[in-house]
Parts: structure tokens; C-alpha cells; sequence
């Protein structure tokens, strides 16, 4: 498998430069953060991506993300606007990267972004992480407005019961994201693409607002929308591995060809819907990754994956806000890969 290393643009403490010096040499995720969902990432701005990777002799992984925008989830007015706009960042890409292989534009389709209530966690050797508890949720006050730890923006209280109603009919939200994958999949398909869509996270409705993509079911369903191999998953295990019901290993041999690419980690339930990030070798996490990259091999799966989230361990402080903490993920990708290498090579 090819390890993949997610690179938040110029403005990452981790430098290209960094990227470079590690080993395996990881494709680098990214997105253009400048540009709203909705927005065409135009040729100029691609061009540069481009031109500051190959100074740095690093290759294009999975975009993530080209965010959807409310009104494209929603059928909201300005859908086929914003709909147009995402075909030609699609073509854009394409144009810029004609060598890529098979690009991956990684999106996803909760109501908010990934959520935690806490983003200090602390653990017991003193490692510090994010945690999420459903019970804290449920204590919200949402009639005063909304602001979770992390979210670039919060909500009054007159957004949030607007958003609230946008999302209110989960029928109609799969109409919607259905017309919405016609229009893009085909376009994905001539280019060369995969569309990969992340799964909820937390995996369950929260705040009154639907989760669409939590279970083996509603992978079902969502791929149902518009089936083709450009319409596809990006495999998150720690968002799947949160809910006690979900068997990774059954969901990832029942959707191993759409599986576009991987996000490998792990939770510890803590409580009832209450979990925090584990260490990614935790003996004593929800999941053995040791466990999962078995199945994968054992099925024939050979793709792009990224150790996801990770702790905050050896004072790298200035990374806890974020949850993506540097040196956890590198570590992280060179156990993956290393276990890979140990389960793959005769």
C-alpha cells in the first residue's frame, strides 16, 4: 500500500520539506483552502500546488477535500450554480495533474464537519488527544446558538434552526445528493476520477441533524445512488469503528472495489456513543489495525491510505488544536507500512 501524509498548503508548521525526508516518501493530501465550497479551484492556483510539489520531488494523493456545499446537500438554490463550479475544479485538476494516475476528490456530507467535545483529552502516559461524549451533546444549550471546539465558525440560534430545517427530511436529502452525483459522476468517470465520500463523524445523528453514512447500510444505499466505480468511499476505520454494531472486516470485503482509498486509525469507546482517538498500536483499542491490514491483504486490497487524527506525544503542543498532530501521523504511517511489508512480502 502507499502511505499518504495530509499537508494543510503553505501555511502547515510541516514544511514540503519534511514530507520529502520521510520514509516511505508519502503522497501529499491536500486541498486549496482559499476557495469556499462551492467555488472553482481555478488553473492558477492548481498550477502553483503543482509547481511546489515537484520542487520538492512530492506527488499529488487524494484532494480533501472538494467540500460540497450546503446548497449542493441541501437542493438549496444555489445547487446547480455551485454543482457547475465542481465540475470544473474536477476538469481543472485533471488539466493540471494529466499524469495522475487516477485522481481522488475526497468529500463528505454531514450537516456539520467532523465534531469532538473536547480537543484535550488528556491520557494517561500524559499523551493528549481529541474525545467525543454524546451525553456533553445532549446537555447543549442549542437554543442559545452553537460553537463545538475546533469549527472555524459557530451558529446562532436562529442559523442553527435554519440548518436544522434544511436537514430535517432524510429522503429528501438522498434525492437531492443523488441528482447531484449524476451530474458529477459522469464527468468523473471521462476524467479519470473517483469520487470518494467520507463517512459521518461521529457516526450518528447529533444536535437533531441526520448522519447519512455511519453503517453497512447506508454504504449500501449511498452507492446505490449512482453505481460506478467513479462513485466510490474514502474508507474511514476509526469513524466505522465507533459504532459497536459496524464488522470493519465484513464492510471492507463487501465494499472492497469501492473503496477509493483508506483512512486508517482507531477510537476507545469510552461510555455509551463516548469515545476518544487511540494510539494507532493501542492493544486495547475498539480495532486491530494489525488485524485490518490482514483482511485487506487477504482481499486484494492494495491502495492509498493515511493514518488519521493520532496523539499529541513528545510536546508538540502547538498541534493540539487541530487534532493532527505531525508526529503521531508520521509515526503512525511507517508502523502501517511497515506491517504491510511484514504481511506482503512471502
Amino acid at each position: 500500500m502507499q502511505p499518504a501524509f495530509r499537508w494543510y498548503g503553505p501555511a502547515d508548521r510541516v514544511p514540503l520539506a519534511w514530507l520529502r525526508q520521510m520514509t516511505p516518501r508519502p503522497w501529499v493530501v491536500t486541498h486549496l483552502g482559499d476557495f469556499a465550497p462551492g467555488e472553482t479551484w481555478s488553473v492558477p492556483a492548481l498550477q502553483t500546488l503543482r509547481s511546489d510539489l515537484d520542487a520538492h520531488d512530492l506527488r499529488l494523493g487524494p484532494l480533501e477535500s472538494v467540500f460540497w456545499s450546503e446548497d449542493m446537500k441541501t437542493a438549496g438554490p444555489r445547487r446547480d450554480q455551485h454543482v457547475a463550479a465542481t465540475i470544473q475544479t474536477l476538469r481543472n485538476l485533471r488539466a493540471v495533474f494529466p499524469d495522475a494516475p487516477e485522481l481522488r476528490v475526497t468529500y463528505h456530507l454531514m450537516a456539520l464537519d467532523w465534531s469532538r467535545t473536547d480537543l484535550a483529552f488528556a491520557h494517561p502516559n500524559g499523551a493528549v488527544g481529541v474525545a467525543f461524549d454524546q451525553a456533553r451533546c445532549d446537555a447543549w444549550d442549542v437554543s442559545a446558538g452553537l460553537d463545538l471546539p475546533g469549527w472555524g465558525k459557530g451558529f446562532t440560534a436562529e442559523e442553527f434552526a435554519a440548518l436544522r430545517g434544511k436537514y430535517a427530511d432524510r429522503d429528501a436529502l438522498y434525492r437531492g445528493i443523488g441528482e447531484v452525483l449524476g451530474a458529477l459522476v459522469p464527468v468523473a468517470e471521462e476524467l479519470g476520477i473517483r469520487l470518494a465520500a467520507h463517512p459521518n463523524d461521529p457516526p450518528w445523528p447529533t444536535f437533531g441533524l441526520p448522519a447519512l453514512l455511519c453503517d453497512a447500510q447506508d454504504i449500501r444505499r449511498f452507492l446505490a445512488l449512482h453505481p460506478s466505480p467513479a462513485h466510490g468511499l474514502c474508507f474511514c476505520t476509526g469513524s466505522y469503528g465507533a459504532v459497536p454494531g459496524n464488522d470493519l472486516h465484513a464492510m471492507l470485503r463487501e465494499f472492497r472495489d469501492s473503496i477509493a482509498w483508506l483512512h486508517l486509525r482507531v477510537t476507545k469507546t469510552t461510555g455509551e456513543k463516548a469515545f476518544h482517538e487511540a494510539d494507532h498500536a493501542d492493544p486495547d483499542a475498539d480495532w486491530d489495525l494489525l488485524e485490518i491490514l490482514k483482511t485487506l491483504r487477504d482481499i486484494g486490497w492494495d491502495g492509498i491510505y493515511r493514518s488519521d487524527h493520532g496523539l499529541d506525544v513528545l510536546q508538540e503542543t502547538d498541534a493540539r488544536t487541530m487534532g493532527y498532530p505531525a508526529i503521531d501521523r508520521y509515526v503512525a504511517n511507517k508502523m502501517l507500512w511497515g506491517m504491510w511489508q511484514g504481511l506482503t512480502r512471502g
